[in-house]
C-alpha cells in the first residue's frame, strides 16, 4: 500500500548521515594508505641508491681509480645487477658525480642517510 507507515525508506537526513560517516572513514583511512605508498617509494629508492653505490665501487676497482675520480651514471650501468639503469619509483632522477659523493636522488627525502655509521 503506497504511503503506508511501514514502507518508509531512507530520508534525506539518513543519506546525509551516511555520507558524513563515509567521509569521516575516508578522512581517517586515506592518509595511512598514502603514507605507506610514500614509505615504500623511499625504501625502494634508497635500495637503488645502495646498488648504485656498490656499482660505483666495482667500477673503481675494475678501472683502478682513486677515490677522487669522477664517474658517471652511464659508466656504472654495466656494474648494476641487470645491467640496466635503475629508476626511482617517485620519478626522481639519480645523480652520480664522483666516488667521494654518494649517489643521490632529486626527490627530497630519498637519500643515503647515515650510511656506514
Amino acid at each position: 500500500v503506497a504511503g503506508s507507515a511501514n514502507t518508509r525508506g531512507f530520508g534525506a537526513v539518513d543519506w546525509l548521515l551516511g555520507l558524513v560517516v563515509l567521509g569521516l572513514a575516508l578522512a581517517v583511512f586515506i592518509p595511512y594508505t598514502v603514507g605507506d605508498k610514500q614509505d615504500r617509494s623511499i625504501l625502494i629508492c634508497v635500495k637503488n641508491l645502495r646498488e648504485l653505490d656498490k656499482a660505483m665501487r666495482l667500477w673503481q676497482l675494475d678501472n683502478q681509480k682513486d677515490t677522487l675520480s669522477a664517474v658517471t651514471l652511464e659508466e656504472i650501468i654495466p656494474y648494476l645487477k641487470d645491467g640496466e639503469a635503475l629508476k626511482c619509483p617517485s620519478v626522481g632522477q639519480y645523480i652520480v658525480t664522483g666516488l667521494t659523493n654518494p649517489p643521490s636522488c632529486t626527490i627530497p627525502g630519498h637519500a643515503l642517510v647515515n650510511e656506514g655509521e
